[in-house]
């Protein structure tokens, strides 16, 4: 793992549209980032994984 940073990471995830920096939408805070069209998908599935794991499937 030692090819990757957390700059390239950003990068490809800024140019796939899982997430797009705040301030370059709405000219807003330098450090805040909203979630891209695809960025809210993989949210919601990793929320609804959760869900299943620690709620649906407790005995």
């Amino acid at each position: 793992m030692s090819g990757y940073s957390m700059d390239k990471i950003v990068a490809l995830c800024k140019n796939r549209g899982f997430v797009f920096a705040g301030s370059e939408l709405y000219g807003g805070l330098a450090n805040a980032w909203d979630y891209g069209p695809l960025g809210v998908e993989m949210k919601n599935n990793v929320k609804k994984a959760w869900w299943r794991k620690f709620v649906q499937e407790s005995t």
